[in-house]
Parts: C-alpha cells; sequence; structure tokens
C-alpha cells in the first residue's frame, strides 16, 4: 500500500443513483464534497462539506486508502475554500 498525500483542497466523491421504472428511469451522479483531516493506519479521515461550502460537520469519516484513491478525487479550484474551512476546523 503507497502513502497517500492529501492536497490543501476539496475531494468530491461522486456517486450514481437510477430513479423510476422503464420509461421514466434516468440516472443521476450526486457529488458529496469532503474536507481532508489526515492519513493514519491505513485510513483517510474525513468531515463532509455542507451545500453552502461554509462549514463542515462534525461527523468524522474514515474510508480505507485504497477506497479513497478509487472513489475520491481533488477539486478544482477549492485551495481559498479549504483554507478557510481549516481555520473553523482547528
Amino acid at each position: 500500500m503507497s502513502d497517500v498525500v492529501l492536497s490543501e483542497g476539496l475531494y468530491v466523491r461522486r456517486s450514481k443513483g437510477q430513479f423510476g421504472g422503464g420509461a421514466t428511469s434516468r440516472e443521476s451522479v450526486m457529488e458529496s464534497l469532503y474536507f481532508p483531516c489526515k492519513v493514519e493506519n491505513g485510513y483517510v479521515e474525513l468531515y463532509p462539506v455542507m451545500d453552502d461550502l461554509n462549514r463542515v460537520l462534525r461527523i468524522l469519516e474514515k474510508v480505507p486508502v485504497d477506497h479513497f484513491k478509487e472513489e475520491y478525487t481533488l477539486k478544482d479550484d477549492s485551495r481559498d475554500i479549504y483554507l478557510k474551512l481549516k481555520e473553523t476546523v482547528s
């Protein structure tokens, strides 16, 4: 297992879902934003970010490193938001 270096930015996790059935069936993609905390003992620790991008939920999620590498990507141009949220988390 290789080490993960967390960037100063928010991470995005996309999940797909399907609504309806038959002719009314639609596929949807939902994006959730996460504030990265640290990598420790093979897990990445993250806080979910609220939709308004001004608050993080104090619900710590631990994700295995392999799962993190597959499911999460760094959000472009999110460093400023990350730094603003970092002040509230510390």
